[in-house]
């Protein structure tokens, strides 16, 4: 047992017991600690001052303290005022005082966190708000001094202040808990509560008064040590060598590897207290004597203790003493004692000479390698970013960002670049100096404001100080990234609260220096219109010109380049956005850097600027020129359209001309709208992406064509064109879709069709048109989304609301059960992002269904739901199809951008003759970036494979008007 108190005692200072000194005048203890007896090397003696953290704050006596072998303890003083949630500005003051000091400061030097409020008493301010003070200033010190010790003000010996301070995780941030003077009893069960909340954290008394006569302070550091207390410090008020050089005399006395030794307590004369050296076995006894004694009496348990001597408390010297009688009770010692305290020294036989007693070798197991706890871990990686974040008083680069969309059909990448500008406190400044649509550079003076969708901010981020425990961590063992060993730290909400935002994911931490080579996470409780966000940052170092660095502390770690998948509720259908920022040619901390963004400021490129509420455009007033953050902005814009749409399913090229108005915050209701009306076209769309602030979308659809479609027969290959007709569909819809997980939306669809027949000119007499009816359709479609793979589903049942005989009569094709049928299909797709804006795509489909017929059969025209680069509408349908849809586009000089384009389908229909047959096509999708900001697009195609022949051409152009 006396082995394992040595061992815990370990972990705290290395003497037991051990003492300070409290003193307002620090200077003025230098010639005591000067004086004899000098405090010898490994001695530990504290000496405890207050600095408030005011500019003119100095540390320049420590290294003098340092000098005559003490320990400064320094107690930085903090004033900020109650609460600090609302003060941080002036906490960050102090706390940059706090850095200067550290840097300043012995590395001996050990730091004290004291909070007195400006505003308060200390009754008034609660823990919440001294933990998390203790936190930012231990990982403002530690980052300085990475082996900086750091200790709590004297806390008040009361269990559920001490509970709630430990609720708030400060057990990683702390390298000693300091507690008030109290009577002997609080502070035992007191250090009983803390020894079961933190095992072998240090415990200190501090603020004791100095006892008559001086030398007791020996006994009273014994009394308290016994009772669990590593240290005690005692208040000098005036400076006195004589409880000075009794504390000396301890420090050198009861040095090192000592714990007590309750066994080894002798009974007698007074109260005495024994201390166990590890090392060999050897005691340190105090005894406080009996004033009217004359002679001091002890006796020793142990019979094998030899050697005894007695320490002059004036000089420190040893005192041979009668080698004592020795009994079958033990070992007796007597003497005259010279003081109201004695100090012995007793040695015990080696445990070589102790027959049966094993080497300390043989009885204490090698430990290995430490495994950090995860509270550690994080305190030295804020402590690693607090150093770096203090260093980085600006930086600057060129920011691209990228971002795709995923549409159903085809995909768009836009392209933000220019410079950005970090200040620290200050956030970033970013320039839109160029504008690219799929990589063809924007040619208007102005870049198009766009609606700035962003998901909102968090409530706290992770691995950061918040005043909350928000967040619970979990080591997940080690991984190699980057080629740097790392930690593997997993976080995720500790108790969610519904409309909060918060963040689940991982960390990799370099086991080396303690700093982030990797993060990835996804945000919960999102609402608006950004329903899913899941975000991969990579961080390098960097020198200060921005070139790649050694890992080493004194580069820059700083997050390059951010990859990330958004999921938009846009007219409530999951919009796929992957993003992507790059940050290059970066400089750090420019002397010039204030000037180059005031100049950039004065340009005429679109700006924005992070606020705490996200990005917000930087425009310029009017009169005075200068630059205000918008907070709000219009999302409403009016489009100019127009183009023609050929395709053998008209009867002639379809002219298209009208606007098109697009509003994600319609009359500021949040209701997003859009309406496209070109002529023979009409679209309308309107949606809410949080009903009643709910995880539940809305919307509604419109479709509306005032050109019939003609609708072909064919049978083996054959074009039958007695069975020709003209169909001009039409529908509404209301969909209602809810966000499960991170990944995954599911929409309940209801859609109304309406189909009006016509004949053509080829239409045969006898041929009986189908009955013009509406269509009631129920289903589902479902979206997972990840790592840039899209996975949909679809299904519906559908019921016509009349369904007579059509066709030629004695043909047979008319089947009265298809007048209620389903119809499913699902899709993996998965583009894949080159570099200089090149992209390629692949796209697999299935389409099945049940009881379909001619006119609810999958087609494959340009608005039909499973597309073949240029087969017509309503020419070859199937019951079954397997789809596979290739892409693959590469910009020509910012000027155009060409998009090859490759479809095949297996398709199957036992009346059309289709047993697997292969249907393909190839087609060229094009974009132009034209003056007076204007967009072109060409989308053509022509059959390769199959029995279609002809070819399709959508052409259109679009102008931003307002």
């Amino acid at each position: 047992m006396v082995f394992a108190a040595s061992i815990a005692h370990a972990q705290g200072p290395l003497c037991s017991p051990c003492a300070g000194i409290r003193t307002d005048n620090p200077a003025a203890l230098l010639a005591v600690l000067e004086s004899e007896p000098r405090l010898e090397k490994g001695a530990l003696l504290y000496v405890a001052w207050a600095i408030p953290l005011v500019e003119a704050a100095t540390v320049d006596v420590a290294p003098r303290i340092v000098a005559m072998g003490a320990t400064p303890v320094l107690g930085l003083i903090f004033k900020t005022p109650f609460p600090l949630s609302e003060n941080l500005e002036t906490l960050e003051t102090e706390l940059r005082v706090v850095s200067r000091l550290a840097r300043e400061a012995d590395s001996q030097s050990q730091f004290q966190v004291f909070w007195q409020p400006v505003n308060a008493v200390q009754a008034q301010y609660n823990t919440d708000d001294y933990s998390f003070l203790l936190k930012r200033a231990a990982v403002t010190l530690t980052g300085v001094q990475p082996g900086a010790k750091v200790l709590t003000q004297p806390l008040d010996l009361d269990p559920d202040l001490l509970l709630q301070l430990f609720d708030q995780g400060i057990a990683a941030y702390l390298d000693a808990i300091v507690l008030r003077s109290a009577p002997l009893e609080s502070i035992r069960s007191t250090t009983q509560l803390l020894t079961d909340l933190d095992p072998g954290k240090p415990i200190m008394i501090d603020g004791v008064q100095i006892p008559t006569p001086s030398e007791l302070v020996l006994s009273q550091a014994a009394r308290h040590s016994s009772s669990g207390v590593a240290a005690t410090i005692f208040q000098m008020s005036s400076i006195d060598p004589r409880p000075v050089s009794s504390l000396k005399l301890l420090a050198n006395e009861f040095q090192g590897d000592l714990a007590p030794d309750p066994y080894s307590i002798p009974r007698g004369d007074g109260n005495a207290w024994s201390f166990v050296r590890g090392e060999d076995l050897g005691l340190r006894v105090i005894i406080e004597h009996d004033p009217d004694a004359a002679e001091a009496i002890v006796t020793f348990s142990d019979g094998t203790l030899r050697q005894p001597s007695r320490v002059d408390l004036e000089t420190g010297k040893a005192l041979a003493m009668h080698s004592g009688i020795r009994s079958a009770e033990g070992l007796e010692l007597h003497w005259a004692p010279s003081a109201t305290v004695s100090v012995l020294r007793l040695e015990r036989p080696t445990p070589s000479e102790r027959e049966g007693v094993a080497s300390l070798e043989e009885e204490v197991d090698v430990v290995s390698e430490r495994q950090l706890p995860v509270e550690e871990i994080l305190r030295r990686l804020q402590a690693f970013e607090d150093a770096q974040a203090r260093r980085l008083q600006n930086y600057q680069g060129l920011n691209t960002t990228h971002l795709r969309f995923e549409f159903e059909s085809q995909g768009l990448e836009v392209t933000f670049e220019g410079r950005l500008f970090f200040a620290r406190q200050k956030g970033y400044d970013w320039a839109w100096e160029r504008f690219f649509i799929n990589g063809l550079k924007w040619k208007g003076r102005n870049l198009p404001k766009i609606p700035l969708i962003q998901p909102e901010r968090a409530a706290n981020l992770p691995l950061e100080i918040n005043f909350n425990q928000d967040y619970s961590y979990r080591l997940g063992g080690t991984s190699t990234v980057e080629g740097r060993d790392c930690w593997v730290v997993d976080f995720r909400p500790q108790d969610p609260v519904a409309g909060t935002s918060l963040f689940r994911g991982t960390v990799w931490i370099d086991r080396e220096h303690f700093a982030r080579v990797r993060s990835r996470a996804v945000q919960l409780g999102l609402e608006g219109d950004v329903i899913s966000n899941e975000e991969t940052i990579h961080y390098n170092p960097i020198d200060h010109n921005g070139q790649p660095a050694e890992w080493h502390p004194d580069s820059y770690w700083l997050p390059l380049r951010t990859v990330s998948q958004q999921i938009w509720s846009i007219f409530n259908t999951a919009l796929v956005v992957e993003k992507e920022t790059v940050l290059s040619e970066v400089a750090i901390n420019r002397a010039d850097q204030e000037e180059a963004r005031e100049a950039i400021l004065q340009s005429d490129f679109t700006m924005v600027r992070d606020t705490p509420e996200g990005l917000r455009y930087l425009v310029k007033d009017k009169k005075t020129g200068a630059r205000e953050v918008q907070d709000q902005l219009d999302s409403s814009r009016l489009f100019l359209v127009g183009g023609v749409l050929y395709d053998d399913a008209l009867e002639y090229p379809l002219p298209l001309a009208g606007v098109d108005y697009f509003s994600l915050d319609f009359k500021d209701t949040g209701a997003q709208v859009n309406a496209f009306f070109a002529g023979a076209l009409l679209t309308a769309s309107i949606a809410d992406a949080s009903v009643m602030n709910s995880r539940l979308s809305a919307s509604s659809d419109l479709f509306l064509l005032a050109v019939p479609f003609t609708d072909t027969l064919y049978r083996d290959g054959e074009e039958i064109k007695s069975a020709e007709i003209r169909e001009r569909p039409a529908s509404i819809d209301a969909e209602i879709g809810r966000l499960f997980g991170t990944f995954t939306k599911v929409n309940l669809i209801y859609e109304l069709r309406h189909s009006k027949y016509s004949r053509s000119d080829n239409t045969a007499e006898d041929f009986i048109l189908p009955q013009d009816h509406f269509t009631n359709e129920l289903g589902f479609k479902a979206t997972y989304t990840r790592f840039g793979y899209r996975f949909r589903a679809r299904g519906i049942y559908a019921k016509r609301s009349s369904w007579e005989p059509w066709g030629v009569p004695v043909a047979g094709e008319f089947d009265p059960d298809t007048q209620d049928f389903l119809k499913w299909r699902a899709s993996v797709a998965k583009t894949f992002y080159l570099p200089h804006f090149r992209q390629f795509g692949i796209k697999l489909e299935y389409a099945d269904g049940q009881d379909l017929d001619r006119f609810s059969k999958y087609q494959f025209g340009t608005f039909s739901e499973v597309r073949v680069s240029g087969y017509q509408t309503g020419k070859i349908r199937a019951e079954r199809a397997f789809v596979a849809h290739f892409s693959y586009g590469i910009e020509m000089g910012e000027l155009f951008r060409l998009e090859g384009l490759v479809d095949t389908a297996l398709a199957n229909d036992e009346l059309e003759g289709l047993n697997r047959d292969l249907l393909a096509g190839i087609g060229v999708a094009g974009v132009v970036v034209g003056p007076w900001k204007t967009l072109v697009r060409l989308d053509a195609g022509i059959p390769v494979a199959g029995p279609d022949d002809g070819f399709t051409l959508f052409l259109t152009f679009l102008k931003l008007f307002k």
